[in-house]
Order: structure tokens, then sequence, then C-alpha cells
């Protein structure tokens, strides 16, 4: 049996919609990328210490957005 093919409103439509996805998930990476730098200055200051927690939080706010950047792109994939 042969699979049935997309009307072209509703492959466009599926165009937009994992274009959509991609663009929200740069969003989404920025924002973690973004929270992590300032929670790392954050701890910086309230500890007292000078960059020793800005590093840290930054890769770790990379790595997490990273991971799910990775998961969400199996889901669009599938």
């Amino acid at each position: 049996m042969s699979q049935q093919k997309l009307p072209n409103k509703n492959k466009q439509r599926d165009t937009l919609n994992k274009a959509a996805r991609l663009s929200g998930m740069a969003i989404q990476m920025g924002a973690i990328i973004y929270l992590a730098v300032k929670g790392g200055r954050w701890l910086d200051t309230h500890y007292g210490t000078e960059k020793v927690f800005l590093p840290i939080c930054t890769l770790f706010g990379v790595a997490v957005s990273i991971y799910l950047v990775v998961q969400q792109l199996k889901r669009i994939n599938n």
C-alpha cells in the first residue's frame, strides 16, 4: 500500500509549524543562557567571590539548553 501524499497546503502548514518551533527553540536557548549568566553574577555578588560562579552557571546553562534543543529536535523529526 502506498502512503497518501499531503496536499500542498498541509505541506506548507507543516513547514511553517517546524519553522515556528525552531525559532521558539532559539528564543528558549537564549533565555536559558541569559538566566544562567544572571544567576552566576548574582551568586558571585552574594558570596563575594570574583567570577567563580559565573562560568560554572554559564556552562551549565549552555549544556541544559543544548540538551533541551536536542530533545525537541527528536520530537520534531518523528
